[in-house]
């Protein structure tokens, strides 16, 4: 497919997704979260004359409260932007404590490696924990496996984390006091959203047993933010690219996945993998998140030599289109979107994404045209190469 077949310009895909953030936070299981899922239905039906399918992920609930922040009382007055970290503990009223660094702390896996401090009370008990970001303001994560879920666990940034730090190295005990209201109990349910392209050989008759390359992207957002770059971005390019091709189909199916509860530690594709009968039968996964205003695209892939022709076939695209998007290829993926899922289960994959960390996870996460250029060039790219990468199946051993 050549660029022609792609009539997306920066105004349209700016203006389309103002309207995807204009539904506020798309948090699992919130009002804005089942909005936009509505809005995606109907655009794909427009678009593609297909019906989507729903499929529901049911994941216990978890509320971040209202409570956010930390007071630093020593050795200077200062408020601290904090978030609480998803699945957090929380406080019983305010909390006045030391601070004490303990080392690095892995999140997705060795994925983000941030600093770890815990909060003490006046009998050396920890009250808390403070995690301070590897890089950026303070954002919010899903906690990993093993965390103490009864004690609040709050994300600061990484400059506020190297001065805690600095003055631990002095000897200087910081203190601070902070309160946290997070909540759980009950269930969120929100819904994978699916819609299968139909070949040219008929390969949509049987969609159990037909070969298929799965192109996918999550809607889903944190609780304080509308998400343009995480990922309305790749929402929107999903959507155009649903519209490609089914305006122009190739000799093989593709399925289309809007993931939910991506933020919810891959909650919509682990849910979507583990109820899968077909993992066998898909070429491979390409999974868009985060197109944000850079000027460098990050592709993270596996096995090895689909790495490489990805790499070799996006310089190609570059230069045959003019562009100058430097591209920087990493193997093996990283755990923490949802390609992972997929990977996990010796599926093909490749993450591409154009990183924007000054705006993950931020309430200043909002469309910007920058953006919404790297989403037609996006579209553009994916739909130019997607015919000229082997769609033999390389499944490989799981690998923990």
């Amino acid at each position: 497919m050549s660029d022609s077949n792609v009539s997306l310009t920066d105004e349209i895909a700016y203006d389309e997704l103002t309207r995807l953030v204009s539904f506020g936070c798309r948090f699992h299981g919130t009002k804005g979260n089942h909005d936009a899922a509505d809005w995606i239905c109907a655009e794909l039906l427009e678009r593609t004359g297909l019906q989507p399918e729903l499929q529901t992920v049911d994941l216990p609930a978890w509320d971040p409260g209202t409570r956010h922040g930390i007071d630093l009382v020593a050795p200077v007055q200062q408020h601290i932007e904090a978030w609480p970290m998803l699945w957090s503990g929380a406080t019983d009223g305010t909390v006045h404590a030391s601070v004490e660094y303990l080392g690095p702390c892995g999140l997705w896996g060795d994925s983000m490696v941030w600093k770890r401090f815990v909060a003490l009370d006046a009998d050396g008990e920890p009250v808390g924990y403070v995690l301070s970001r590897d890089a950026g303001p303070a954002a919010p994560q899903p906690l990993p496996a093993g965390y103490d879920a009864t004690l609040p666990h709050l994300s600061i940034s990484h400059e506020d984390g190297e001065r805690l730090l600095e003055w631990i190295r002095q000897g200087i005990v910081p203190e601070i006091s902070f309160a946290c209201d997070c909540s759980d109990g009950g269930n969120a349910i929100s819904d994978n959203i699916i819609v299968d392209i139909p070949g040219t050989d008929g390969t949509a008759v049987d969609k159990t047993a037909a070969s298929c390359v799965v192109l996918c992207a999550h809607y889903d957002t944190y609780y304080n933010t509308r998400g343009a770059y995480d990922n309305g971005s790749g929402t929107i390019a999903l959507l155009e690219l649903a519209q490609a091709l089914a305006s122009h189909p190739r000799p093989y199916r593709v399925r289309i996945i809007f993931f939910t509860a991506e933020e919810w530690h891959l909650g919509g594709s682990r849910h979507y993998v583990e109820h899968a009968s077909d993992l066998k039968n898909i070429h491979f996964v390409y999974n868009i998140d985060g197109l944000g205003r850079a000027d460098f695209v990050e592709l993270f892939s596996a096995p090895e030599n689909l790495a490489y022709r990805f790499d070799s076939e996006v310089k190609a695209y570059n230069r045959d289109s003019g562009r100058d998007m430097d591209v920087i290829t990493r193997f093996p993926p990283m755990k923490g979107t949802d390609d992972a899922s997929f990977h996990m289960a010796g599926v093909p994959t490749v993450y591409m994404t154009i990183n924007d960390r000054e705006r993950l996870h931020q309430p200043n996460d909002l469309p910007e045209m920058r953006s919404a250029g790297n989403i037609v060039w996006a579209v553009n790219m994916v739909s130019t190469i997607l015919d000229r990468i082997p769609r033999e199946t390389h499944m490989e051993k799981p690998v923990l």
